[in-house]
């Protein structure tokens, strides 16, 4: 087994394995992940077999000693192809892998294993991995999911606020208009939450033009005005929603509720699942009640989203 670091002239075979893998969600492709390259010491892995092949990636990044499954992902791993890849397999790129960090002055990997909702096969060799190695877990973030297969019945408190905002004459579109909607995000971040957004409205904006099939903005408006909006990465068989807001207006008369609804319906049978997002409070473990509330009434139920550690 040979690992060695990613660079840009990788860039093509990285996409390639990408495309090709288990999880090939476009988070993954360098033209995602090196957007922010300003503000991460990219030391993304590859890993080749003894025949020189190509059989693993890791997104990750340094900071001091510590190597990190991209803290500019919410969600990383090695990622592994379909077929003739096995735990003994994983085993194998974890001993060599921690062996060649170590090399590199490292003294801790940080990892966010992949969740299941993303693969499109069982793909969970690396948490046996992990405990191979003693690795501990050392955070987890409660995703709310809708399983479009086979959904939970919204409440009625739900059906209520979908009947109070239609009655409103609120109605849903597609849009590109990301800036308008950010100063929406940003404003109810800040007020509600003491937060902003991971990006920038330029970045999201560059994002979408450079991946349009698989980032999309969607409004729920009053007229002509934007009440409520979500930013949605389209995954595979999975949609998440990135982002989310509503205007105090749009709050009142439960815009947001009747825009997931509509995502709902026109997404069954066209996705598997529907990841609405971590309900944890920024820098806790708290759960925002009122949040996850609004998420299970739509049916959502929970995926962990777990990270471990491991000292070298």
């Amino acid at each position: 087994m040979v690992i060695r670091r990613y660079t840009p002239a990788d860039a093509c075979e990285w996409d390639d394995f990408v495309n090709r893998s288990r999880c090939g969600t476009f988070l993954f492709r360098r033209g995602y992940m090196d957007y922010h390259a300003d503000r991460f010491t990219d030391c993304s892995l590859m890993a080749y077999n003894h025949r020189g092949k190509l059989i693993a990636l890791l997104p990750a990044e340094t900071q001091n000693d510590c190597l990190s499954s991209h803290r500019g992902l919410t969600y990383g791993g090695w990622i592994a192809p379909v077929r003739h890849f096995y735990g003994s397999t994983m085993v194998e790129v974890f001993d060599s892998s921690l062996e060649f960090i170590r090399d590199l002055g490292i003294t801790r990997l940080d990892y966010k294993p992949l969740p299941y909702i993303y693969s499109k096969t069982p793909d969970e060799e690396d948490i046996y991995a992990l405990f191979r190695h003693g690795a501990v877990q050392t955070d987890c973030v409660l995703s709310s999911v809708i399983d479009l297969r086979n959904p939970a019945p919204m409440n009625e408190s739900t059906r209520q606020a979908i009947r109070l905002a239609a009655s409103a004459g609120i109605t849903i579109h597609g849009s590109a208009d990301f800036h308008s909607f950010w100063k929406m995000l940003e404003e109810r971040l800040a007020t509600r939450h003491n937060a902003h957004p991971v990006h920038t409205a330029y970045e999201i904006t560059l994002l979408a033009e450079t991946f349009p099939e698989n980032i999309r903005l969607i409004v729920a408006k009053n007229g002509e005005i934007p009440v409520a909006g979500a930013v949605l990465y389209l995954c595979d068989q999975v949609i998440r929603v990135q982002y989310m807001a509503s205007t105090e207006y749009g709050r009142r008369i439960k815009a947001l509720t009747l825009l997931m609804s509509e995502l709902i319906s026109r997404c069954t049978g066209r996705f598997d699942f529907i990841d609405m997002g971590g309900s944890n409070e920024p820098h806790t473990n708290a759960l925002n009640t009122g949040l996850l509330l609004f998420k299970s009434g739509l049916g959502g139920r929970g995926v962990a989203f777990p990270a471990y550690r491991i000292n070298l």
